[in-house]
């Protein structure tokens, strides 16, 4: 498996976490019987909520029972894990926001404020599924997929045990170029899989903390925010930090060192695709929209950097960057998805940005409205790998 090894510390955590979150859902549902009764506390907020829904909310609802009501049981008990699972996760990524985030989402309805919550852990499932699948050949990826439910899950399991040992023995090779001490990656090695995690966390909690008490926090992350992201618990820490470091990937990395990473694909993918990375005000402000149409709407909120970070990333000719300058915003969103994509393949930078603009300036207005419709940048889609 070859990973990118910028990414490479991130996502050991994002693979040990999600380890650890999976094999809680485990315990959670080897102690799952029947459906425990409501007490009168938790009929009430249910009821609350229903009263709260529109009808339109009500009658999706009431078509969800029916559906799951004409199931097998065993199909409807696992329809029922799954959901629970996605509450949970809910949950769990609103706690972890800061309570100034939280109060930026105070002004929504019950169900805008889900719809946020469920548009963030969305990217951070997509972000690992993505992961896996430039992890995994076409042949393994043909194969997961063809698997049942359960043998799926334990394929799933092999690949993140295979993951995690691909991580570390990166981590020993490299570590040591972004402050990791490789004795101490050398150790956890040989340690059971909770001590890996812990001490992994453990590392890279120092490593942000040295970086942040030189001074230097990421734009949008206020020494608040850091506070309640550091004093909370490991699965905390690390769910704010993905979000930190899609935003600003080079957080914690020492300045100079960045400086050097920047010039390889893997950093300018990163780079580039931070620069569609809604913050959680973004997301309050318009909560109707999550995925491709959000990304494309934060990227015209930011259009001078994006036609900046091109022009950078692309070493574009003056011709060039009059072309990106007078792009329309649809055209913009167009050239930016396809570099991204084409860097996150290893292509060439200048060639990626100029391919871009290539190709985008051969579609037709119409052509590249539906083509916008088509990805969202930073998760990559399986036929798109090469």
């Amino acid at each position: 498996m070859k990973m990118r090894w910028i990414i490479v510390w991130m996502g050991a955590l994002g693979v040990l976490v999600s380890a650890a979150l999976g094999a809680s859902a485990a315990k959670q549902q080897a102690s799952i019987g029947s459906p425990a009764a409501l007490d009168d506390q938790q009929r009430t907020r249910l009821l609350e909520r229903w009263r709260s829904m529109n009808d339109a909310t009500r009658a999706r609802m009431v078509t969800r029972f029916e559906q799951l009501q004409k199931l097998a049981p065993d199909e409807r008990q696992r329809a029922m894990q799954r959901a629970r699972r996605l509450m949970d996760e809910v949950e769990a990524t609103e706690k972890a926001l800061a309570p100034e985030e939280r109060a930026a989402l105070s002004s929504l309805s019950r169900e805008e404020r889900r719809r946020v919550l469920r548009g963030l852990f969305g990217d951070d499932a997509r972000k690992t599924a993505a992961w896996m699948r430039r992890s995994l050949t076409e042949e393994e990826l043909t194969s997961i997929e063809s698997l049942n439910a359960p043998e799926r899950s334990l394929a799933i399991r092999r690949w993140r045990r295979r993951a995690t040992d691909e991580a570390f023995r990166e981590l020993g090779r490299r570590g040591g170029e972004i402050g990791l001490k490789p004795e101490a990656v050398e150790a956890w090695r040989a340690s059971p899989p909770e001590a890996r995690r812990d001490g992994l966390i453990s590392e890279v909690r120092r490593l942000c903390q040295e970086y942040v008490e030189g001074g230097q926090l990421p734009e949008g992350l206020t020494q608040d925010a850091w506070e309640y992201m550091n004093a909370g618990s490991d699965e905390q820490f690390v769910r704010g930090l993905k979000r930190v470091f899609r935003r600003d990937p080079s957080f914690a990395i020492p300045p100079e060192r960045w400086e050097e990473l920047r010039r390889r694909r893997s950093a300018q993918a990163l780079q580039l695709a931070a620069l569609s990375e809604p913050s959680i005000s973004q997301r309050a402000e318009r909560s109707g929209l999550s995925g491709r149409a959000l990304r494309q709407q934060v990227v015209a909120g930011r259009r001078a950097e994006v036609v900046s970070a091109l022009v950078e990333i692309g070493r574009v000719s003056d011709r060039q960057r009059a072309q990106l300058e007078a792009l329309s915003q649809e055209g913009l969103w167009g050239v930016y998805r396809i570099a991204l994509e084409r860097l996150k393949r290893g292509v060439d930078g200048s060639l990626a940005v100029s391919g871009a603009l290539s190709a985008t300036g051969k579609r037709s207005p119409a052509a590249r409205r539906g083509q916008a419709h088509d990805e969202v940048p930073g998760v990559d889609r399986r036929h798109g790998r090469r």
